[in-house]
């Protein structure tokens, strides 16, 4: 669960102008982003500051500015959870309420919901009590009832995002062998498509890690043959996923062969300790813009051995 979290906080930061564009096609059209945008993360996180990281769902609030010089903030709210939560609508109301009064701005919301429960979709907080009435609507998106083909058609990258997540909620009706030809041809359009290498590397990497396959030996398999297809279109390509993948994969089950027979007290074997340098180093050089947390989650490694490559690749820079 927490690996989605991180996944979805991770593609709306990076294709953040596409995911307005799709979302909030009024309001994208309205917005100047030549002066840029901004994440509130702290601002977010005053309003709940005794919340436990691992019961907060994905909630991303954001500045924007139009081109009539006014200021917006969107509030996104993406529901992981895989059950009906009736209180759902309240937290919603008391995130928008506490911006409002801590801030004083106004807020457009949206959330989105990732659940299988296809009849679980609230788009509004009602309070009634002796003639006293609120009401409070908010946007939502529900992905399991978008259509695969409309998806497919988009050319918005942020399409893939969520058809890839259809896919993971249905999984169960699919085995490994549909999903691997699945997961072939949302990279095959991904790569052939003309979008820049970030948006490329951010959608293949969230595919790649969100669509599980079931046999660990068919994510090396996939890797194989996506690097084989596109390792020559430097233009067209997020190599430096499809390499990670096959080598943590890779790597896990060597580290696991090698750790059953030197023992799991002497911890990390020199073998597995240096391919796990070598991914951790590999995505810091492609990528120093990711969190140390984000990249020890991808290498299965911890925050602090992350930290440390960061600091020796720092100081030999």
């Amino acid at each position: 669960m927490q690996t989605y979290d991180k996944l979805w906080k991770g593609i709306i930061e990076d294709l953040f102008e596409h995911f307005l564009e799709m979302f909030f096609p009024d309001l994208f059209k309205k917005i100047d982003f030549s002066k840029g945008f901004e994440f509130l993360d702290q601002e977010l996180s005053q309003l709940f500051p005794d919340a436990e990281e691992g019961n907060r769902t994905v909630d991303k609030l954001a500045k924007v500015y139009l081109k009539t010089g006014k200021e917006e903030w969107i509030l996104s709210h993406i529901e992981v959870q895989g059950y009906k939560e009736l209180i759902f609508p309240k937290r919603m109301f008391t995130i928008f309420y506490r911006i409002l009064d801590r801030f004083d701005k106004e807020v457009t919301a949206l959330a989105i919901f990732t659940d299988k429960q296809k009849d679980f979709k609230p788009d509004r907080y009602k309070h009634s009590f002796y003639k006293t009435k609120i009401l409070y609507q908010y946007r939502t998106y529900k992905v399991i009832e978008q259509d695969r083909e409309v998806l497919l058609q988009s050319n918005n990258p942020f399409a893939l995002v969520i058809l890839a997540t259809k896919i993971a909620i249905e999984k169960k009706k699919t085995d490994d062998e549909e999903l691997m030809s699945i997961k072939w041809e949302l990279a095959r359009l991904l790569f052939e498509r003309n979008y820049d290498k970030k948006v490329i590397s951010s959608v293949f990497r969230f595919i790649n890690f969100y669509i599980r396959f079931e046999k660990r030996e068919n994510y090396s398999i996939f890797a194989k043959q996506i690097k084989s297809k596109f390792q020559n279109q430097r233009n067209n390509m997020g190599i430096v996923e499809i390499l990670y993948e096959d080598a943590r994969v890779e790597g896990r089950q060597e580290g696991l062969t090698e750790g059953r027979q030197e023992g799991r007290q002497e911890g990390h074997s020199e073998g597995l300790y240096l391919k796990t340098q070598q991914v951790v180093l590999s995505i810091l050089t492609k990528f120093p813009d990711w969190t140390n947390e984000v990249i020890a989650d991808l290498a299965q490694t911890d925050i602090d051995f992350v930290e440390k490559m960061r600091n020796e690749l720092n100081t030999a820079a």
